[in-house]
């Protein structure tokens, strides 16, 4: 388990819980979801219009559009979902995508202004671009929606520690 500490009672510890473990025949770990995601919050002419968009991204039939526009990129970074949640005039999509084996915050951003590009230019031109990052991609902090909905790994992991060990 690789630690960023020097602190000698967290490695101790985390050295004999590993022991432990090992001890008493390891542990049994799954991925159950993988998906880096980024939000951007869109402004519109009306609630309406936000409503609109909404209705647009979410729909199965766009979604390949959407995809494709995306992948074009980069060569690792595909689009899973696009989901919106509207407040007011306001949009914010958040985009959720495999990255292959990369954290991939850049290659999302990438592919993300380019989606938002191509609809600004096809389907709404009434869109803004108020950020990149609406705050509900929720980067480097703890946030519910991230438990829900996952970001990154999500991983469940199972261990039993025997009573002779």
């Amino acid at each position: 388990v690789p630690l960023a500490t020097v602190e000698g009672a967290l490695i101790a510890s985390t050295r004999r819980g590993c022991k432990a473990i090992s001890e008493s025949g390891g542990a049994s770990a799954r991925v159950t979801k993988q998906g880096m995601t980024r939000a951007p919050v869109l402004l519109f002419p009306s609630a309406m219009r936000a409503c609109d968009f909404q209705e647009w991204i979410e729909s199965a039939d766009n979604l390949p559009r959407v995809q494709e526009k995306f992948a074009s990129t980069s060569r690792f970074g595909r689009l899973q979902s696009v989901k919106v949640a509207v407040a007011g005039k306001q949009a914010y999509a958040r985009f959720c995508c495999a990255t292959g084996d990369a954290m991939g915050m850049n290659m999302v951003s990438k592919g993300v202004n380019a989606v938002l590009d191509d609809l600004i230019a096809n389907e709404f031109p009434d869109m803004q671009v108020l950020g990149l990052s609406g705050n509900m991609c929720c980067d480097k902090k703890a946030a519910a929606i991230n438990w829900v909905e996952g970001r990154g790994y999500s991983v469940v992991v199972e261990a039993t520690i025997s009573g002779d060990v």
